[in-house]
């Protein structure tokens, strides 16, 4: 998955621009301020081009789910009453991260990053950061610069950060791509960033990021946390694991679910699962999965064509401890 984000990346970074970089960099510099001496005369209304009757904006947000490299979905309501875009508003939410009702989530975004500008060009966003998104990771020691795993974590999320831009500027079409910049100030002309600062396989600081259009590979999918439960089973990684259980009054802690699976002591061998079906409300979803499992009491089994019922949970996608039973216990 990360190789197929990547990917994309580096080919987007290798489409031409059709004006020069620097000269529409300057014009959305231009821009900026012709929209900013204009703001108060802009309406809620305008900036959707549907006439709306509340203030309130409907809208998906995206945060990084636990440790992995997948965004969960958030739906969230943005007070349009300022005098701000409905494309910078959403990213000035994305910078301030998730409520502390979605404790699965987290934000990605260096503290002190800020939104300089959101202009648009035809069906292309282009956003514009202060230089701080290419600062220090929240919760990196003194010397993460020398740390290989520090380089690797703050690679991992800007490259989430961009994509969580990417695809909640995209979620309803207004938008098709997102060209990201940075710039030191309100003034200063912004600048296009190195793609190395979001793969660390590239090294040629002339290649850069370019417009990224919508991958939903970076999404945490039914299909994909479905992949993530079944991988931290075959791993015996029960706490990783628990961070998808659905919680219900019978969830047990974090301890006694690890004493549950030593003592029921089920060996995941392999699996494989389809992209599965969501519910019309998009509170369920339903996954097939073949897989082969293991234990001592019951030897080897097989787990053909079931069906894999997953719960929306704080905008996520959850198993029901009762389900992960059924496909340990074989009858």
């Amino acid at each position: 998955m990360k190789k197929a984000i990547v990917c994309a990346l580096a080919a987007l970074a290798l489409v031409a621009a059709a004006q020069p970089l620097e000269e529409r960099a300057k014009a959305l510099l231009e821009r900026k301020r012709e929209t900013t001496a204009a703001a108060p005369g802009v309406t809620f209304e305008t900036q959707l081009g549907v006439k709306q009757e509340s203030s309130l904006l409907d809208v998906t947000l995206y945060f990084r789910y636990g440790e992995t490299n997948l965004l969960g979905a958030v739906g969230a309501k943005l007070d349009m009453r300022r005098e701000e875009t409905v494309a910078q508003s959403i990213v000035e939410a994305l910078l301030t991260g998730p409520d502390a009702a979605h404790d699965r989530l987290s934000g990605l975004f260096p503290q002190g990053t800020s939104v300089i500008s959101v202009q648009s060009e035809g069906d292309t966003a282009f956003v514009t950061l202060n230089q701080a998104f290419l600062g220090i990771p929240d919760g990196a020691p003194a010397d993460w610069e020398d740390l290989d795993a520090w380089q690797t974590e703050a690679t991992l999320r800007r490259r989430l950060a961009y994509e969580s831009i990417v695809l909640a500027l995209t979620e309803d079409g207004r938008y098709q791509r997102v060209q990201l910049y940075v710039a030191g100030g309100d003034d200063e002309v912004p600048r296009r960033i190195p793609l190395y600062w979001f793969d660390q396989s590239v090294t040629d600081a002339n290649v850069m990021l370019a417009a990224c259009a919508r991958d939903e590979q970076a999404m945490l999918t039914p299909k994909s946390a479905l992949k993530l439960m079944l991988g931290a089973w075959q791993k015996q990684d029960w706490e990783a694991l628990y961070d998808f259980l659905l919680r219900e009054e019978e969830t047990p802690t974090l301890s006694g679910f690890e004493t549950q699976m030593r003592e029921t002591n089920v060996q995941l061998v392999s699996f494989e699962c389809t992209g599965g079906t969501v519910s019309l409300d998009g509170q369920r979803a339903t996954v097939v999965l073949d897989a082969a499992i293991h234990s001592d009491e019951g030897g080897d089994a097989q787990i053909v064509r079931e069906s894999v019922s997953l719960v929306r949970q704080n905008d996520n996608w959850c198993m029901a401890l009762t389900t992960l039973e059924s496909l340990m216990i074989r009858d």
